[in-house]
Parts: structure tokens; C-alpha cells; sequence
């Protein structure tokens, strides 16, 4: 993981740290929107979580 090396904000004008908030919660923003899509898409089957499923193949009787 990269290291950021942010300026302190005694150095930095009102308006860059203004900026930099705006940026941080974008990103957040975005990262909170991404999750929420990627929950909907999961497929639920109205199965209990101590359920399992098991098929058995078909099988055709050779004549």
C-alpha cells in the first residue's frame, strides 16, 4: 500500500483543503455507491442458511 505524504493543513490554503475534503468524500461517496451494486446483484433462493440443496441426475433406463 502506497504511503501518502499529505500536507499539513497550516500549510495549505483554504481553498486546497477544501479540496482535499471534497476529494475524501467523494471517494467515499463512490465506495458506499460500488457496495450497494454489488449487494443487489447477489441472487437469493429463499433457502435458510442450515439448507442445502442436492440434485440427483437424471437417469434414462437404456432399452
Amino acid at each position: 500500500m502506497k504511503n501518502l505524504e499529505l500536507a499539513s493543513p497550516s500549510e495549505m490554503s483554504a481553498s486546497a483543503r477544501a479540496g482535499e475534503i471534497t476529494s475524501i468524500l467523494a471517494a467515499a461517496i463512490v465506495r458506499t455507491v460500488v457496495a450497494e451494486a454489488l449487494n443487489q446483484r447477489e441472487v437469493g433462493l429463499g433457502f435458510l442458511p442450515d439448507q442445502r440443496v442436492h440434485t440427483i441426475p437424471y437417469q434414462t433406463e437404456k432399452l
